[in-house]
Protein backbone atom coordinates (compact mmCIF):
# COMPACT_ATOMS: atom_id res chain seq x y z
CA UNK A 1 0.00 0.00 0.00
CA UNK A 2 1.06 3.37 -0.71
CA UNK A 3 2.23 5.55 2.27
CA UNK A 4 2.59 9.09 2.47
CA UNK A 5 6.04 10.99 2.26
CA UNK A 6 6.76 14.62 3.58
CA UNK A 7 10.28 15.89 3.16
CA UNK A 8 10.15 20.04 3.33
CA UNK A 9 11.87 23.03 0.96
CA UNK A 10 13.68 25.89 2.60
CA UNK A 11 13.24 29.61 1.50
CA UNK A 12 15.12 32.26 3.25
CA UNK A 13 13.75 34.46 5.73
CA UNK A 14 10.77 31.83 5.78
CA UNK A 15 11.30 29.05 7.85
CA UNK A 16 10.14 25.38 6.52
CA UNK A 17 7.27 25.43 3.99
CA UNK A 18 5.28 21.94 3.85
CA UNK A 19 6.40 20.65 0.41
CA UNK A 20 6.46 16.86 -0.47
CA UNK A 21 9.53 16.15 -1.91
CA UNK A 22 10.76 12.60 -3.67
CA UNK A 23 14.63 11.49 -3.30
CA UNK A 24 17.09 12.59 -5.90
CA UNK A 25 17.32 10.17 -8.60
CA UNK A 26 19.97 10.26 -11.81
CA UNK A 27 18.83 11.66 -14.73
CA UNK A 28 20.71 9.96 -16.46
CA UNK A 29 18.68 6.87 -16.77
CA UNK A 30 14.59 6.13 -16.71
CA UNK A 31 15.57 3.17 -14.80
CA UNK A 32 17.90 4.35 -11.78
CA UNK A 33 17.84 3.18 -8.76
CA UNK A 34 14.46 1.39 -8.33
CA UNK A 35 12.91 0.47 -11.68
CA UNK A 36 14.27 -1.68 -14.58
CA UNK A 37 13.70 -0.33 -18.19
CA UNK A 38 12.03 -3.30 -20.15
CA UNK A 39 11.35 -3.46 -24.54
CA UNK A 40 9.84 -6.12 -25.95
CA UNK A 41 9.80 -7.62 -29.88
CA UNK A 42 7.14 -10.15 -30.40
CA UNK A 43 8.49 -10.61 -34.21
CA UNK A 44 11.91 -11.10 -32.16
CA UNK A 45 10.41 -12.98 -29.19
CA UNK A 46 12.83 -10.89 -27.37
CA UNK A 47 12.46 -9.08 -24.14
CA UNK A 48 15.72 -6.03 -23.49
CA UNK A 49 15.59 -5.29 -19.69
CA UNK A 50 17.82 -2.35 -18.00
CA UNK A 51 18.36 -2.76 -14.48
CA UNK A 52 20.37 -1.13 -12.36
CA UNK A 53 23.14 -3.20 -11.13
CA UNK A 54 22.74 -4.14 -7.06
CA UNK A 55 19.35 -3.13 -7.40
CA UNK A 56 16.29 -4.81 -6.72
CA UNK A 57 15.81 -6.12 -10.21
CA UNK A 58 19.18 -6.45 -11.23
CA UNK A 59 18.97 -10.54 -11.48
CA UNK A 60 16.45 -9.46 -14.47
CA UNK A 61 18.94 -7.56 -16.33
CA UNK A 62 19.60 -8.45 -19.74
CA UNK A 63 18.26 -10.04 -22.94
CA UNK A 64 15.60 -12.62 -22.47
CA UNK A 65 13.36 -14.88 -24.34
CA UNK A 66 9.78 -14.60 -23.29
CA UNK A 67 9.73 -18.24 -21.78
CA UNK A 68 12.85 -17.71 -19.82
CA UNK A 69 11.77 -14.39 -18.42
CA UNK A 70 8.02 -15.75 -17.34
CA UNK A 71 10.59 -18.41 -15.23
CA UNK A 72 11.44 -15.44 -13.06
CA UNK A 73 7.91 -14.68 -11.93
CA UNK A 74 5.02 -16.41 -10.06
CA UNK A 75 2.82 -18.85 -11.95
CA UNK A 76 -0.30 -16.86 -11.94
CA UNK A 77 1.59 -13.59 -12.81
CA UNK A 78 3.41 -15.62 -15.93
CA UNK A 79 -0.28 -15.40 -17.53
CA UNK A 80 -0.49 -11.98 -16.84
CA UNK A 81 2.61 -11.17 -18.29
CA UNK A 82 2.45 -13.01 -21.47
CA UNK A 83 -1.05 -12.74 -22.80
CA UNK A 84 -0.46 -8.95 -23.22
CA UNK A 85 2.50 -9.00 -24.83
CA UNK A 86 1.74 -11.56 -27.46
CA UNK A 87 -1.56 -9.82 -28.16
CA UNK A 88 -0.99 -6.24 -27.90
CA UNK A 89 -1.56 -3.78 -30.75
CA UNK A 90 -0.30 -0.33 -31.32
CA UNK A 91 -0.95 2.19 -28.33
CA UNK A 92 -2.71 -0.47 -25.69
CA UNK A 93 -0.84 -0.06 -22.19
CA UNK A 94 0.41 -2.52 -20.20
CA UNK A 95 -0.15 -2.51 -16.60
CA UNK A 96 0.17 -5.60 -15.01
CA UNK A 97 1.35 -6.18 -11.29
CA UNK A 98 3.05 -9.34 -10.29
CA UNK A 99 5.10 -11.60 -8.22
CA UNK A 100 9.10 -12.45 -8.54
CA UNK A 101 9.81 -16.09 -7.49
CA UNK A 102 11.12 -14.47 -4.09
CA UNK A 103 7.75 -13.19 -3.66
CA UNK A 104 8.85 -9.31 -3.98
CA UNK A 105 5.96 -7.67 -5.64
CA UNK A 106 6.38 -5.45 -9.16
CA UNK A 107 4.50 -3.54 -10.95
CA UNK A 108 4.98 -3.92 -14.83
CA UNK A 109 4.06 -0.48 -16.64
CA UNK A 110 4.28 0.75 -20.72
CA UNK A 111 2.86 0.61 -23.96
CA UNK A 112 2.60 -0.78 -27.48
CA UNK A 113 3.95 1.98 -29.45
CA UNK A 114 3.60 -0.51 -32.63
CA UNK A 115 2.72 -3.45 -33.63
CA UNK A 116 4.65 -5.89 -31.84
CA UNK A 117 7.09 -3.77 -30.06
CA UNK A 118 5.79 -2.49 -26.78
CA UNK A 119 8.12 -0.76 -23.50
CA UNK A 120 7.99 0.52 -20.20
CA UNK A 121 9.11 0.49 -16.59
CA UNK A 122 8.93 -2.94 -13.97
CA UNK A 123 9.08 -0.80 -10.65
CA UNK A 124 9.13 -2.89 -7.47
CA UNK A 125 6.19 -2.55 -5.86
CA UNK A 126 6.89 -3.03 -2.03
CA UNK A 127 6.86 -0.13 0.15
CA UNK A 128 6.04 2.42 -2.78
CA UNK A 129 5.21 6.09 -0.59
CA UNK A 130 2.43 8.43 -2.09
CA UNK A 131 3.34 12.05 -1.91
CA UNK A 132 1.33 14.58 -0.11
CA UNK A 133 1.19 18.18 -0.86
CA UNK A 134 -0.12 20.15 2.26
CA UNK A 135 0.55 23.47 2.47
CA UNK A 136 3.05 23.44 -0.27
CA UNK A 137 3.87 26.67 -1.22
CA UNK A 138 4.15 25.74 -5.36
CA UNK A 139 1.11 27.04 -6.61
CA UNK A 140 0.26 26.32 -10.10
CA UNK A 141 -1.11 28.98 -13.12
CA UNK A 142 -3.13 27.85 -15.66
CA UNK A 143 -2.63 28.94 -19.48
CA UNK A 144 -5.51 27.99 -21.91
CA UNK A 145 -5.00 26.42 -24.85
CA UNK A 146 -7.30 27.37 -27.53
CA UNK A 147 -8.66 25.81 -31.01
CA UNK A 148 -7.19 27.56 -33.89
CA UNK A 149 -10.53 27.22 -35.52
CA UNK A 150 -13.45 28.47 -33.07
CA UNK A 151 -10.91 29.99 -30.16
CA UNK A 152 -12.66 27.99 -27.61
CA UNK A 153 -10.86 26.52 -24.73
CA UNK A 154 -9.62 23.00 -25.14
CA UNK A 155 -7.36 22.76 -22.32
CA UNK A 156 -4.50 24.02 -19.99
CA UNK A 157 -0.99 23.84 -19.49
CA UNK A 158 -0.10 24.35 -15.88
CA UNK A 159 2.99 26.48 -14.84
CA UNK A 160 4.73 26.14 -11.50
CA UNK A 161 4.83 29.40 -9.32
CA UNK A 162 6.07 29.68 -5.87
CA UNK A 163 5.22 31.53 -2.75
CA UNK A 164 7.80 33.91 -1.81
CA UNK A 165 8.35 35.04 1.58
CA UNK A 166 6.70 38.34 0.88
CA UNK A 167 3.56 36.14 -0.11
CA UNK A 168 3.76 36.93 -4.33
CA UNK A 169 3.40 33.85 -6.31
CA UNK A 170 7.02 34.27 -8.46
CA UNK A 171 8.72 31.76 -11.54
CA UNK A 172 11.17 29.58 -10.53
CA UNK A 173 13.90 32.14 -11.76
CA UNK A 174 12.93 34.54 -9.37
CA UNK A 175 12.51 31.90 -6.71
CA UNK A 176 16.21 30.80 -7.56
CA UNK A 177 17.33 34.50 -7.47
CA UNK A 178 15.51 34.62 -3.61
CA UNK A 179 18.49 31.93 -2.96
CA UNK A 180 15.79 29.24 -2.12
CA UNK A 181 17.79 25.78 -1.55
CA UNK A 182 15.47 23.21 -3.16
CA UNK A 183 15.38 19.58 -4.76
CA UNK A 184 13.41 20.89 -8.05
CA UNK A 185 12.33 17.15 -8.95
CA UNK A 186 10.47 17.80 -5.95
CA UNK A 187 8.05 20.05 -7.50
CA UNK A 188 6.54 17.41 -10.14
CA UNK A 189 4.26 15.27 -8.01
CA UNK A 190 2.69 18.60 -6.40
CA UNK A 191 1.75 19.87 -9.67
CA UNK A 192 0.47 16.47 -10.84
CA UNK A 193 -1.85 16.45 -7.76
CA UNK A 194 -2.70 20.44 -7.91
CA UNK A 195 -3.53 20.35 -11.69
CA UNK A 196 -5.39 17.14 -11.17
CA UNK A 197 -7.51 18.90 -8.73
CA UNK A 198 -8.07 21.66 -11.33
CA UNK A 199 -8.93 19.62 -14.45
CA UNK A 200 -11.46 17.31 -12.53
CA UNK A 201 -13.39 20.16 -11.05
CA UNK A 202 -13.61 21.88 -14.34
CA UNK A 203 -14.64 18.44 -15.99
CA UNK A 204 -17.25 18.04 -13.18
CA UNK A 205 -18.75 21.22 -14.42
CA UNK A 206 -18.99 19.92 -17.96
CA UNK A 207 -16.17 21.31 -19.60
CA UNK A 208 -14.53 18.62 -21.47
CA UNK A 209 -10.81 19.98 -20.88
CA UNK A 210 -7.08 18.41 -21.01
CA UNK A 211 -4.51 19.45 -18.69
CA UNK A 212 -0.97 19.50 -19.45
CA UNK A 213 2.23 19.31 -17.02
CA UNK A 214 5.47 19.61 -17.81
CA UNK A 215 8.22 16.94 -16.34
CA UNK A 216 11.75 17.41 -17.11
CA UNK A 217 14.33 14.42 -17.70
CA UNK A 218 14.86 14.10 -14.46
CA UNK A 219 11.51 14.01 -13.38
CA UNK A 220 10.15 11.33 -15.43
CA UNK A 221 13.14 9.46 -14.26
CA UNK A 222 12.08 8.60 -11.13
CA UNK A 223 9.79 5.36 -11.03
CA UNK A 224 7.86 6.38 -8.10
CA UNK A 225 6.41 9.47 -9.51
CA UNK A 226 4.69 6.88 -12.58
CA UNK A 227 2.80 5.28 -9.45
CA UNK A 228 2.38 8.46 -7.94
CA UNK A 229 1.02 9.77 -11.36
CA UNK A 230 -1.15 6.43 -11.63
CA UNK A 231 -2.78 6.99 -8.39
CA UNK A 232 -3.62 11.04 -9.18
CA UNK A 233 -5.38 9.89 -11.95
CA UNK A 234 -7.20 7.72 -10.23
CA UNK A 235 -8.43 9.57 -7.19
CA UNK A 236 -9.67 12.32 -9.58
CA UNK A 237 -11.57 10.11 -11.54
CA UNK A 238 -9.87 11.65 -14.79
CA UNK A 239 -10.75 9.62 -17.75
CA UNK A 240 -7.29 8.20 -19.83
CA UNK A 241 -5.45 10.81 -21.64
CA UNK A 242 -6.89 14.09 -20.32
CA UNK A 243 -4.16 14.88 -18.15
CA UNK A 244 -1.02 15.19 -19.80
CA UNK A 245 2.56 15.14 -19.77
CA UNK A 246 4.82 17.92 -21.54
CA UNK A 247 8.30 16.39 -21.94
CA UNK A 248 10.96 18.90 -23.81
CA UNK A 249 12.34 17.12 -27.06
CA UNK A 250 15.94 18.10 -26.33
CA UNK A 251 15.37 16.30 -22.29
CA UNK A 252 14.35 13.65 -23.93
CA UNK A 253 17.13 13.35 -26.61
CA UNK A 254 19.63 12.75 -23.29
CA UNK A 255 18.31 9.11 -23.16
CA UNK A 256 16.16 8.76 -25.84
CA UNK A 257 15.35 4.97 -24.72
CA UNK A 258 15.02 5.87 -21.22
CA UNK A 259 12.58 8.65 -22.00
CA UNK A 260 10.40 6.41 -24.28
CA UNK A 261 9.79 3.53 -21.55
CA UNK A 262 9.11 5.86 -18.44
CA UNK A 263 6.57 7.66 -21.10
CA UNK A 264 5.25 4.33 -22.33
CA UNK A 265 4.90 3.84 -18.41
CA UNK A 266 3.32 7.44 -17.32
CA UNK A 267 1.22 6.46 -20.87
CA UNK A 268 -0.18 2.61 -19.08
CA UNK A 269 -0.83 5.14 -16.04
CA UNK A 270 -3.35 6.98 -17.63
CA UNK A 271 -1.46 9.71 -18.41
CA UNK A 272 -1.61 11.59 -21.73
CA UNK A 273 1.98 12.27 -23.54
CA UNK A 274 2.73 15.77 -25.28
CA UNK A 275 5.97 16.41 -27.42
CA UNK A 276 6.90 20.07 -26.36
CA UNK A 277 9.48 22.67 -28.18
CA UNK A 278 9.47 20.48 -31.46
CA UNK A 279 12.00 22.03 -34.12
CA UNK A 280 13.78 23.39 -31.30
CA UNK A 281 17.40 22.07 -32.25
CA UNK A 282 18.09 18.46 -33.03
CA UNK A 283 14.42 17.53 -33.68
CA UNK A 284 14.24 13.55 -33.91
CA UNK A 285 11.66 12.50 -36.34
CA UNK A 286 12.49 9.09 -34.50
CA UNK A 287 10.78 10.39 -31.80
CA UNK A 288 7.67 10.95 -33.60
CA UNK A 289 7.88 7.04 -34.77
CA UNK A 290 8.56 5.35 -31.10
CA UNK A 291 6.04 6.76 -29.29
CA UNK A 292 1.95 7.05 -29.68
CA UNK A 293 1.70 10.69 -28.03
CA UNK A 294 -1.07 12.38 -28.33
CA UNK A 295 0.43 15.87 -29.25
CA UNK A 296 3.29 17.90 -30.64
CA UNK A 297 3.72 21.42 -29.57
CA UNK A 298 5.97 23.57 -32.16
CA UNK A 299 8.62 25.64 -30.87
CA UNK A 300 7.71 29.57 -30.48
CA UNK A 301 10.30 30.30 -32.59
CA UNK A 302 9.59 28.17 -35.55
CA UNK A 303 5.80 29.44 -35.19
CA UNK A 304 7.14 32.58 -35.30
CA UNK A 305 8.89 32.39 -38.76
CA UNK A 306 5.32 30.81 -40.72
CA UNK A 307 4.92 34.35 -42.40
CA UNK A 308 8.15 33.35 -44.18
CA UNK A 309 7.58 31.45 -47.23
CA UNK A 310 10.48 29.19 -46.69
CA UNK A 311 9.70 28.66 -43.69
CA UNK A 312 6.33 28.29 -43.75
CA UNK A 313 7.30 25.20 -46.35
CA UNK A 314 8.83 23.67 -43.10
CA UNK A 315 6.01 24.17 -41.06
CA UNK A 316 3.50 22.86 -43.15
CA UNK A 317 4.83 19.79 -44.07
CA UNK A 318 5.86 19.33 -40.90
CA UNK A 319 2.46 20.11 -39.29
CA UNK A 320 0.76 17.43 -41.97
CA UNK A 321 3.52 14.78 -41.24
CA UNK A 322 2.17 15.34 -37.14
CA UNK A 323 -1.10 14.69 -37.91
CA UNK A 324 -1.02 12.05 -40.45
CA UNK A 325 0.69 10.52 -37.21
CA UNK A 326 -3.07 10.94 -35.37
CA UNK A 327 -1.42 14.05 -33.00
CA UNK A 328 -2.43 17.33 -32.65
CA UNK A 329 -0.29 20.18 -33.29
CA UNK A 330 -0.05 23.38 -30.67
CA UNK A 331 1.38 25.97 -31.71
CA UNK A 332 3.05 27.70 -28.47
CA UNK A 333 4.26 31.05 -27.51
CA UNK A 334 2.22 32.69 -29.78
CA UNK A 335 1.64 36.76 -29.45
CA UNK A 336 0.39 37.72 -32.77
CA UNK A 337 -3.22 36.91 -34.16
CA UNK A 338 -2.21 37.07 -37.39
CA UNK A 339 0.41 34.77 -36.87
CA UNK A 340 -2.10 32.49 -35.26
CA UNK A 341 -4.15 32.81 -38.60
CA UNK A 342 -1.59 31.91 -40.88
CA UNK A 343 -1.07 28.28 -38.38
CA UNK A 344 -4.46 27.79 -38.96
CA UNK A 345 -4.42 27.88 -42.64
CA UNK A 346 -1.38 25.14 -42.49
CA UNK A 347 -3.42 22.87 -40.75
CA UNK A 348 -2.24 23.44 -36.63
CA UNK A 349 -5.33 22.49 -34.30
CA UNK A 350 -4.15 24.21 -31.13
CA UNK A 351 -2.64 27.80 -30.50
CA UNK A 352 -1.39 28.89 -26.78
CA UNK A 353 0.11 32.86 -26.04
CA UNK A 354 -0.65 35.88 -24.87
CA UNK A 355 -2.15 36.65 -27.86
CA UNK A 356 -4.98 35.75 -26.53
CA UNK A 357 -4.47 34.79 -22.73
CA UNK A 358 -2.11 35.10 -19.78
CA UNK A 359 -1.56 32.57 -17.19
CA UNK A 360 -4.59 31.95 -14.77
CA UNK A 361 -4.77 31.21 -11.04
CA UNK A 362 -6.71 28.13 -9.73
CA UNK A 363 -9.41 29.82 -8.64
CA UNK A 364 -9.61 32.40 -12.04
CA UNK A 365 -9.86 29.81 -15.04
CA UNK A 366 -13.79 29.70 -15.85
CA UNK A 367 -12.93 33.35 -16.99
CA UNK A 368 -10.94 31.75 -19.78
CA UNK A 369 -14.37 30.11 -21.04
CA UNK A 370 -15.88 33.62 -21.39
CA UNK A 371 -16.45 34.62 -24.98
CA UNK A 372 -13.23 36.75 -26.50
CA UNK A 373 -12.81 39.48 -29.68
CA UNK A 374 -11.91 37.55 -32.91
CA UNK A 375 -10.28 40.17 -34.69
CA UNK A 376 -7.12 40.10 -35.40
CA UNK A 377 -4.75 42.58 -33.08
Amino acid sequence: MLQPKRLSLRLPDSGSCAVETMPQLSSNSAASNRAALWSWNASEGVLHIRAEPGGPLSRLDGRWSLPALLEQFDGLARVRIASPLKSGRPGDPVDIRCTLIDGAPAHFFGAFHDLGVARGLIVPADGVQRFVHGESNVEPVFQPIRRLDTLAVAGFEALARFRAPDGLLVGPDTLIGLGADTDWSAIAPVMLAKSAETLARLRAEGRDVFMQVNLSAAEIAQPMLVEEAAAIIRDAGLPHGVLRVELTEQAALRDFDGALGALAAFRAAGAGIVLDDFGAGHSSFAWLAEIPADGVKLDPKLCRMVRQPRACRIVTALTGLIRSLGMTVTAEGIEDKLIADELHSIGCDYVQGYAYDMPLRGQDVRVAFDPIATTPS
